[in-house]
């Protein structure tokens, strides 16, 4: 997600104020969830929570709640069912936290995080270094263990979302920098990928996820575009392109079901000026281990500007965090809110 329109005075107020307030074939089977006789979730999920935005979600299975992370305020929250919120990672730096992932194994939750978009508003002191990287925090109390700076040398990072493999490593995309980069379990950075198909003039690697066959898939928001990464911690990875049948106008946020299929959100809230966009979730399948792909459902999406997904036991459900008013000053439909829904 990245939007780089002039934000208004109006915009900037409640930046502010937000801040201040704190068919498949898989080499390795996927974990299946149980199956649930009921599900506990409702179709929709409308939570009012003023100065969230938030741009990521994941599923915690330990409380069987969603996290989100918060654009705004540099958070992470939990969003229970009923639609209550309850902080659970207080703010840590002057930054928005964009992707999030449960690390249930090691009882964290990840998270990556840049001052990008204050700074863009002008609500970061411009003299000061900018601030992107990955943090490590207590899943039960949301303490900090780490926070991993992944910015050196790169002159406009935006880390922008991050995935982690079996063994407690992370990978995170710099949508800005066009990058991946490797992270240890405890929080040293151990490589950084590039490739010239990453590049872009606007917003690069975006969504990632890990395979269980041990690599990477990660998507570049412009054009669409899907990557294979096979041996991502060796000194040489191996980057592929991954033909798609129809490519979507840009890929966002990503997750793989217990299936094997890949879920892709779609948006143009970082399309190029003039570039024409859509708002849909789009389900693609591999017969070949992610070496091809094709599309088996493609779904205009009702809520305006989705941004990512989360697998639960109950279905995927798609975040759409308000984003385009707090970062462009384009008025919500549904102000103070933002909207969970199940594709």
């Amino acid at each position: 997600m990245d939007v780089s329109a002039p934000a208004s005075r109006r915009t900037l107020l409640r930046l502010a104020t937000a801040v201040s307030l704190g068919g498949a074939v898989a080499a390795t089977p996927l974990p299946a969830f149980a199956k649930s006789a009921r599900c506990p979730l409702p179709r929709t999920l409308s939570v009012t929570a003023p100065g969230l935005y938030p741009e990521g979600v994941a599923w915690d299975p330990t409380r069987k709640a969603f996290l989100v992370g918060s654009s705004a305020q540099g958070t992470i929250s939990v969003v229970r069912a009923d639609g209550t919120v309850t902080p659970l990672v207080a703010p840590f730096a002057r930054v928005s936290v964009l992707g999030v992932e449960v690390d249930a194994p090691r009882r964290r939750v990840l998270a990556a995080y840049t001052d990008y978009y204050l700074r863009l508003l002008g609500a970061v002191d411009p003299s000061l270094p900018p601030v992107s990287g990955v943090g490590f925090f207590d899943l039960a109390t949301g303490a900090v263990q780490h926070l991993v700076d992944t910015s050196a040398g790169e002159s406009h990072p935006r880390t922008n979302d991050l995935a982690a493999d079996s063994c407690g490593a992370v990978f995170v995309t710099d949508s800005g920098a066009d990058t991946v980069t490797a992270v240890s379990r405890d929080g040293k950075v151990l490589r950084v990928i590039r490739d010239d198909r990453f590049l872009s003039d606007h917003t690069g690697p975006n969504g990632i996820v890990h395979h269980p066959a041990g690599f990477l898939l990660v998507g570049k928001y412009d054009g669409g575009q899907l990557f294979r990464v096979d041996r991502p911690l060796s000194a040489r990875p191996v980057v592929s392109r991954v033909p798609l049948d129809r490519a979507p106008t840009s890929i966002d946020g990503m997750a793989l079901r217990p299936d094997g299929s890949l879920v892709v959100v779609a948006n143009d809230l970082s399309l190029s000026s003039g570039q024409p966009g859509r708002d849909a979730v789009v389900v693609l399948r591999s017969s070949d281990n992610w070496r091809t792909a094709r599309t088996v459902q493609d779904q205009t999406w009702p809520i305006e500007d989705p941004s990512t997904v989360a697998v639960t036991p109950y279905g995927d459900y798609v975040v759409s965090g308000g984003l385009r008013e707090v970062l462009a000053g384009v008025p919500s439909t549904t102000p103070g809110q933002f909207h969970l829904r199940r594709r």
